[in-house]
């Protein structure tokens, strides 16, 4: 869109209800990329891009049909121009050729323009890519066209548009952080550059140097209009240097006018005329219309002259729904910039910050590149958060009705910045009609009623209903669990809710000692059918998950980080079980006083407490302090050779080292060890490696190892490693020798911001390797699906996918879905999960080796049982196509592919949007 305002004087306005009766949409139908011609006059009316047609050429000209344009090649001079090869037309489709009748073509022509974003290429709906369906004839020698083209509006679309749309005869659409305006007529008397009486400088009528006949019609005419836009957030001040125009009352002959806004209803801020100079008027809003008019240029009135700037942040009042970006977005930002929005929301409403997109440089401690979130206008209100780098933000919403935000960039590093949805949220929890018999929780947008421990919410989302669980008072005695019915089946679509409450300064320990919940959990599945959650509920109310637990095995004995643990039990309608005892226990939590004198973390157990600490730290022989250990090693690259302290001499006495393992997302670490000699012992008490699945001591254990014996290889199921040397004062050996390589595949968790992953560690710059296995197993909460987007494929060809191929499947009840096998250079679709995991595998064999492929992966809301899409009502295909324009779907071969539409019934191109 942006394209087309930048090279006409068209302009794309946000819809606004009570104004905008008829209105354009982007959505998905089936007919792929298609439009309407024109103004349909019903309302709401869809710009079709479908599969393939998320291009920059094509959805211009989709946009070029909705404007008003016809195919060129459809006029009906065409037959002077080019030669329709029907013999080599795809069979149905001779229709796309068909030559317009007079009555649905606006006059008058301009040349016909080979190189219009508008026009086919010579193969579209060709039998074969290497047969021509169009040929161009009559072109002169040395003359270059490019058919089919769809990479830019070319000088005719832009003429033809600006005809259409009567637009002023000179003016241009500014897009850049600042510039220059200066009227053709003011030039023409006032200004004499080296090039003969016009400037070098001529960016204010935005017409090359070898334009000079237009600049001339321009000095000529008495109307310009320019437009400038920003982003949302940022303000356009413009700085009035010079006006010299005829004076008249309230300015309503000769005048420049200046609007708030994008078009000819937005509010007017000055209308000027007479001697004018030094005037600084400022936007509200993020864009900008100047209308100038001067009829009497040649009495001597010259025009004017100014300079604008666009400035980043502002104010903000926040009636309805909105964005802000960072400067530039989505390009990358500019240095030494600061922002500040200052967003106020009405009275008994909450402004809520979610971040879509979001990559700063980063540090630890967001000293650089930030953003900065206050709970109120002014930057000493209280701090909601600093963020950096390229974790998307969770999201945020004010306590008042105020919010601040600061951007702000050093002039280092410049990443692609953040783009944000600015919303207003109300506390329906704060009014009486909320309507939730116990508990109303605040939701973004909404709210949603909650029941007390021992009760479950009703059909109608209201109403609680006494049920199993409670609140246990463990105050006084420890005491029992027991599941519904026990020693009975539990029933079945069971909802229980138990929290134990201990005295302050106590922790609740749990121990099972019957177990048996439908389901089995494996390394990387979850329990879907029944289960047990169990949750240590923290003083703010936060719950801090510890496990999910279904099957037979007894789950291990778990404690509540401070005095309230918390059990959720769901059965679904199917399998019932016995259901499980627990016995929990009250315990002294030495850790909330003092943090039980650890300087960095405690840890509670039973009758005891621990003490551990950070990485890169040791913890002293007094068991609460931490030193910073000097052999510690932060490891990105894909492969390599590591050894212990010294080797292949002894280790030293009394060390802690760490290696931290951290490869691109979507690989792991393989770790092989080629020597190994570490102090013996049958429970490693003394010196001893131990490897962690993850980024830290606190991540589940891959094994513990000493002794004379190489260990087999260790690998990690996602893409971070730990591994720790421990020696103590005894005897010392020569320590170990390793190699460790990124091998693809592992676990993915899904969440709902989006991440990316790659064929192989080194993709972009080498093809992937040959003779691979790589399985992935992408998993999101139980009640989510996994949604996969390929936003690159290149995988070696084969016509069934015999030799390189992409796998996409899901296990089902009964057996596994097949989403496909993939390969050659077509993107796959998008692909929706119906349960909460996808499972890839990729591989490949010892021939060819191509580029890879990039996935997009986030947890979603499920599909719909039917597979279908939320469309509007419609009558069968092709009937319900009717005023649709049938336009381009891309292809492998071109922009232009098969399109499943009938001839459209034409509007004329007078009625437009």
């Amino acid at each position: 869109m942006r394209h087309w305002e930048n090279f006409t004087c068209i302009k794309f306005v946000e819809r606004d209800a009570k104004l905008h009766a008829n209105y354009i949409y982007f959505t998905v139908k089936n007919c792929g990329c298609c439009s309407f011609l024109g103004k349909n006059g019903n309302g709401r009316q869809p710009i079709s891009i479908g599969r393939n047609c998320e291009k920059f050429g094509i959805i211009i000209h989709e946009l070029g049909h909705t404007i008003g344009f016809h195919h060129e090649h459809a006029r009906d001079d065409r037959d002077k121009h080019i030669i329709i090869n029907k013999a080599n037309i795809m069979r149905g489709q001779e229709y796309n050729f068909d030559v317009l009748s007079p009555e649905e073509v606006d006059l008058p022509l301009l040349p016909y323009d080979y190189n219009s974003i508008m026009h086919y290429a010579k193969n579209s709906f060709s039998k074969s890519s290497y047969l021509d369906t169009i040929t161009p004839i009559g072109i002169p020698s040395g003359v270059h066209i490019e058919l089919g083209q769809r990479r830019r509006l070319s000088r005719g679309d832009i003429v033809q548009a600006n005809l259409l749309y009567k637009c002023a005869p000179c003016g241009r659409t500014f897009q850049q952080n600042s510039g220059r305006i200066i009227s053709p007529h003011f030039l023409q008397t006032d200004v004499v550059g080296s090039n003969g009486g016009v400037p070098n400088d001529f960016e204010g009528s935005g017409y090359s140097d070898e334009d000079e006949d237009k600049r001339q019609l321009d000095a000529a005419v008495g109307s310009c209009e320019w437009r400038i836009t920003a982003t949302n957030g940022e303000r356009i001040i413009l700085y009035l240097q010079q006006l010299h125009l005829l004076a008249s009352p309230n300015c309503t002959q000769d005048y420049l006018e200046i609007r708030d806004g994008y078009w000819h209803r937005s509010p007017v801020m000055r209308r000027i005329c007479g001697n004018v100079t030094d005037q600084k008027i400022t936007t509200k809003t993020s864009r900008m219309l100047i209308n100038y008019v001067n009829h009497n240029a040649a009495r001597g009135y010259r025009g004017f002259k100014a300079n604008f700037e666009v400035v980043c942040g502002g104010d903000i009042l926040l009636d309805k729904d909105q964005s802000i970006d960072s400067p530039n977005y989505p390009l990358e930002y500019m240095p030494d910039k600061e922002c500040i929005w200052r967003v106020t929301a009405p009275e008994h409403h909450q402004v809520a910050l979610k971040f879509q997109t979001f990559e700063l440089e980063k540090h630890d401690s967001c000293i650089y590149d930030f953003v900065e979130i206050r709970d109120g206008s002014r930057n000493d209100s209280r701090l909601i958060g600093r963020f950096c780098g390229e974790k998307i933000p969770p999201n945020i919403k004010s306590r008042t009705n105020q919010m601040y935000i600061k951007f702000v960039s050093d002039n280092s590093v410049q990443k692609l910045g953040f783009s944000a949805a600015l919303m207003l949220d109300m506390d329906e929890c704060k009014f009486k009609d909320h309507g939730c018999q116990h508990i109303c929780i605040n939701t973004l947008g909404s709210y949603q009623c909650g029941c007390h421990a021992g009760y479950e919410l009703q059909a109608n989302g209201k109403s609680c209903e006494d049920a199993c669980g409670g609140i246990v008072d463990a105050t006084k005695s420890n005491g029992t669990l027991y599941s519904p019915s026990y020693p009975e089946p539990y029933p079945n679509a069971k909802e229980c809710v138990w929290e134990v409450v201990a005295p302050p300064n106590h922790a609740v320990f749990l121990r099972f000692t019957h177990f048996d919940v439908e389901g089995t959990k494996f390394q990387y599945s979850k329990c879907n059918y029944d289960y047990l959650v169990i949750y240590s509920k923290m003083r703010d109310n936060r719950l801090k998950k510890i496990g999910t637990y279904c099957g037979r095995e007894l789950p291990p004995m778990v404690n509540s980080e401070q005095n309230v643990l918390r059990l959720e039990f769901y059965s679904d309608r199917t399998v019932q079980r016995s259901g499980f005892v627990g016995q929990f226990v009250i315990d002294a939590d030495e850790c909330a006083v003092n943090n039980g004198g650890c300087q960095h973390r405690c840890r509670n157990t039973f009758g005891s407490y621990k003490c551990s600490c950070r990485n890169g730290y040791t913890l002293s022989e007094n068991s609460h302090n931490c030193t910073e250990t000097k052999c510690k090693f932060e490891i990105t690259s894909s492969y390599g050779l590591l050894h212990s302290p010294n080797y292949p001499g002894d280790y030293p006495r009394n060390i802690y080292c760490y290696w931290h393992f951290q490869t691109v997302l979507g690989h792991r670490i393989q770790l092989t060890f080629h020597d190994f000699d570490v102090e013996n012992h049958q429970e490693c008490i003394y010196d001893y490696v131990a490897i962690y699945d993850g980024r830290s001591e606190n991540s589940s254990t891959l094994g513990l190892y000493c002794g004379g014996r190489e260990p087999y290889a260790v690998t990690a199921s996602s893409n971070e490693m730990f591994m720790v040397l421990k020696t103590d004062a005894g005897l010392q050996r020569k320590g170990f020798k390793a190699t460790f390589v990124s091998e693809c595949g592992g676990y993915l968790r899904a969440t709902n911001h989006t991440q990316v992953f790659y064929s192989h560690p080194r993709y972009g710059s080498r093809p992937y390797k040959r003779n691979m296995y790589c399985d992935w197993r992408i998993q999101s909460d139980p009640e989510s699906s996994v949604k996969i987007k390929f936003l690159h494929f290149e995988v070696e060809y084969s016509e069934r996918c015999d030799y390189d191929f992409l796998e996409v499947t899901e296990e089902g009840y009964a057996m596994n879905t097949i989403h496909g096998r993939f390969c050659g250079k077509r993107k796959p679709p998008i692909i929706i999960s119906y349960s909460d995991t996808l499972l890839l595998r990729f591989q490949t064999d010892e021939s060819n080796s191509l580029r890879g492929f990039a996935i997009s992966f986030m947890a979603v809301e499920p599909p719909d049982d039917d597979g279908g899409e939320d469309f509007e009502t419609v009558t069968p295909f092709p009937g319900y196509l009717k005023n649709m324009y049938a336009s381009e779907t891309a292809s492998d071969v071109s922009d232009l592919g098969t399109v499943v539409a009938q001839r459209a019934h034409f509007l004329p191109p007078s009625k437009l949007v």
